[in-house]
């Protein structure tokens, strides 16, 4: 039982891996993929405003999957990196839209921070969007969860992972199916409603 936690590129690496995963959803995506990037609240870097290639798509195993470039690999690197050390009160996470070729930080608003991202984009596309809570916030408690897994076991809480959501809205915490209902209700008591605490439904992670 453990707290996922990954930073830099490391965070970065893992987003766009999970971004370009195939799934049944995705076809209906690359009908749309040649759209112009959707509106979003926040501040835009000024390759938003450039005209791009529509991405390629790769046909695998009857998934569709975009590659992402490596420039912007490169980009969303340096912002992880930078986001966990420099601006950690701030960064909340990356997320990967291949099939659009574009990025979006989550971010509690900062002059600064949007400032490194805006010149550290060059020709890359890269929305930023508002979040509740930086990334640290958010692992703090995470952590805090999962550390106290043997507390909770015995109330009768059995807690298999914690994680602290990308977009800074929320930390998630998995627990067994039979006990969701009592762990929406106990865990806010003891760690307080100032961070919004997701429960999962969520079986026993098993190691092979």
């Amino acid at each position: 039982m453990t707290s996922f936690r990954l930073t830099g590129r490391a965070l970065a690496a893992l987003l766009i891996a999970a971004a370009l995963s195939g799934c049944a959803g995705q076809k209906a995506a690359a009908d749309e993929a040649g759209a112009p990037p959707p509106t979003l609240d926040g501040a835009a870097t000024p390759g938003c405003g450039l005209a791009r290639p529509t991405p390629s798509p790769i046909e695998t195993a009857g998934s569709t999957m975009w590659p992402t470039s490596a420039s912007l690999d490169d980009l969303l690197g340096r912002i992880g990196t930078a986001g966990e050390s420099r601006f950690a009160e701030h960064f909340a996470g990356l997320e990967v839209v291949p099939e659009k070729g574009h990025a979006i930080v989550y971010r509690v608003p900062s002059a600064d921070f949007d400032a490194f991202v805006q010149r550290e984009a060059g020709d890359e596309c890269v929305y930023l969007r508002d979040a509740a809570f930086g990334r640290s916030t958010l692992q703090a408690l995470a952590d805090k969860v999962i550390n106290d897994s043997a507390y909770w076991r015995k109330q009768g809480i059995q807690i298999n992972s914690t994680s602290a959501g990308n977009d800074g809205t929320a930390v998630t915490v998995g627990v067994l199916p039979a006990d969701v209902a009592r762990a929406r209700v106990e865990l806010p008591k003891r760690y307080g409603t100032a961070v919004p605490i997701i429960i999962e439904e969520q079986e026993p992670i098993r190691a092979w």
